[in-house]
């Protein structure tokens, strides 16, 4: 068990909240894979969710199959974020996340996301805004975290300050990304700066986040720096199934073996399914042209395959190209693409 103030998680590995990637059906494929603990939605930006958003409306939906359910709004202090995180609540948020990491034009140049590291005091009054109205409308039932990175730059490296003041105002928990602002996702993230965080905020679980590739990458975060957590970003749109092989890890302090071919072709067909039921059939087929480069990065040499459902134009075409593929040899575990053996590092980072 693993608890966000007064929410209990049954594992303490949480899905990010990903630009274009963690809509509701990628969100419960992960839940029904195994070992996630909280899922959050895509960015949400708070004027667009109270103007009623049709698109802003879909990243934010949800349902009894996505429990609990974590909403990351983005914005700053002009911006109307304590009423969107009512809004939140009243439809369906369990966990409120403030995004203070993001790095991107969109979101930065609205000066939300990583702008919000600038100014660390009145970041700490936004924070505590939004905390004492989700207080209020939620009884106290429903936490508030934030997302950090680790500062701008490597001069001004304020997260462990930051985190201190957060928690002094009532946030729950903090997810670090182990970079810095002007880093983007270039480079390494710095595990031992996030384990400077946990030194300096006891009070509350800080979760890391940044370069976990592979299950063991989630046990060497946490081992090197003492985090109570771990966030698991673009790593889960290659293999979503990556959170039960690290949960069981996490809790027998073994991996088990990787999926077989057959089982992964089975898990995008879930995934199919649930794009059919839970998302617009233009949009879902779209995704679904997209992702396939993701799933096949550990799914061997499927150039066909792939090719296939980069081009195709309905769910039933993906179907059936999949099951043309899952033949009973391979049953078998295949070859995974996997970190540096040494020191645990990734091949890409997260």
């Amino acid at each position: 068990m693993f608890r966000i103030g007064p929410v209990e998680l049954q594992s303490n590995l949480l899905l990010a909240p990903i630009a274009g990637y963690t809509d509701l059906p990628f969100r419960i494929l992960c839940r029904e894979l195994g070992g996630v603990g909280i899922a959050y939605t895509d960015l949400l930006n708070a004027n667009a969710l109270l103007r009623g958003s049709e698109r802003s409306l879909e990243l934010a939906a949800t349902n009894d199959l996505d429990r609990p359910c974590g909403m990351q709004l983005y914005g700053n202090g002009d911006d109307p974020l304590p009423e969107a995180a009512v809004w939140a609540i009243g439809h369906g948020a369990q966990v409120i996340d403030i995004n203070m990491g993001c790095p991107v034009d969109k979101v930065a140049k609205k000066n939300g996301g990583s702008l919000l590291l600038r100014d660390c005091p009145a970041t700490t009054l936004l924070a505590e805004r939004i905390v004492k109205a989700v207080d209020r409308a939620g009884g106290g039932r429903v936490p508030v975290t934030a997302k950090m990175r680790l500062g701008w730059d490597p001069e001004h490296m304020v997260a462990p300050d930051l985190a201190r003041r957060l928690a002094d105002v009532g946030i729950a928990a903090v997810t670090v990304h182990g970079r810095y602002t002007v880093q983007f996702f270039s480079g390494s993230a710095d595990w031992d700066a996030i384990g400077r965080v946990v030194e300096a905020v006891p009070s509350i679980p800080i979760i890391g986040n940044g370069d976990v590739v592979e299950p063991e990458h989630a046990k060497a975060l946490i081992e090197r720096s003492g985090c109570a957590g771990v966030m698991i970003a673009r790593a889960a749109l290659r293999t979503p199934w990556m959170f039960r092989r690290a949960a069981t890890l996490l809790s027998t302090g073994t991996v088990g073996p990787d999926l077989s071919f057959n089982d992964k072709c089975r898990a995008i067909l879930r995934h199919i399914d649930l794009m059919e039921r839970f998302a617009k059939p233009w949009y879902g087929v779209k995704r679904l042209n997209q992702g396939i480069a993701w799933y096949g990065k550990t799914m061997g040499h499927i150039k066909p395959l792939k090719e296939t459902i980069r081009t195709a134009t309905t769910f039933d075409a993906m179907r059936a190209a999949l099951h043309d593929w899952m033949t009973p040899e391979r049953e078998s575990v295949p070859a995974v693409l996997r970190g540096r053996e040494l020191g645990l590092e990734p091949s890409e980072p997260a």
